[in-house]
C-alpha cells in the first residue's frame, strides 16, 4: 500500500452513488479528503480524523441499536 503523501500521481475516483441527481468525484490528499459533485466546481474538503470519528460514531450507534433491539426480544419471549 503507497502512502498518499508519496504518490506521484494524482488519485481521483468516481463512487456509484447519486447524490441530488450527481455522482460524487473523490479526490483523496495526504491531510484531507475533498468531495465534488461530478460536473461542478463545488468541492468540500474533510480531514481524515473526521472521516473516522464519524465512521465510529455510526459503528456505536448500530451496536447500541441491535443490543436494544436483541434486549427487547428477550424480554418479550420471557
Amino acid at each position: 500500500m503507497t502512502a498518499l503523501s508519496s504518490r506521484k500521481t494524482r488519485l481521483v475516483f468516481t463512487t456509484d452513488t447519486i447524490v441530488r441527481r450527481r455522482e460524487l468525484v473523490v479526490e483523496p490528499e495526504p491531510l484531507v479528503c475533498v468531495i465534488r459533485p461530478k460536473g461542478t466546481r463545488q468541492r468540500y474538503a474533510i480531514s481524515w480524523e473526521t472521516i473516522y470519528v464519524h465512521a465510529a460514531e455510526i459503528a456505536a450507534r448500530k451496536l447500541r441499536e441491535e443490543r436494544k433491539k436483541a434486549r427487547l426480544a428477550r424480554k418479550r419471549a420471557a
